[in-house]
């Protein structure tokens, strides 16, 4: 059910700092965006990885998830089908958010030690 992609999600103070320092230490920049009115970005560590990098500003993660803003990074996983994920994840633990639609379909999940893991639907 969970797909091939994983994102980890880094939370920081100056988005435009960030990009400018991954960038000039190698990483694959791709997928600026605003989102919700704060930029963020997508990276990679090699263009060909299967691993993304997603970097959000704190201000955002404490309007949208203000659970999780101390807990960095977060893991970000993707699914094709995020109901049916989400319905087995919540018949596992009482810790499944229900799916949000905001700023895009996801929704998060502690696992036994109360780390959070947030999902998004493709």
């Amino acid at each position: 059910m969970f797909s091939k992609n994983t994102g980890i999600m880094l939370y920081v103070e100056d988005v435009a700092a960030e990009r400018d320092f991954w960038q000039a230490i190698g990483f694959e920049i791709f997928n600026d965006a605003e989102m919700m009115g704060f930029a963020t970005f997508d990276m990679k560590p090699h263009a060909d990885s299967s691993l993304t990098f997603t970097v959000y500003a704190n201000d955002f993660i404490r309007q949208v998830s203000p659970d999780v803003i101390d807990m960095k990074p977060s893991v970000l996983f993707e699914t094709d089908d995020i109901e049916a994920l989400q319905a087995r994840v919540a018949a596992v633990t009482d810790t499944a958010s229900q799916v949000n639609q905001e700023p895009f379909p996801n929704f998060n999940f502690a696992n036994p030690s109360g780390h959070y893991f947030a999902v998004k639907g493709n």
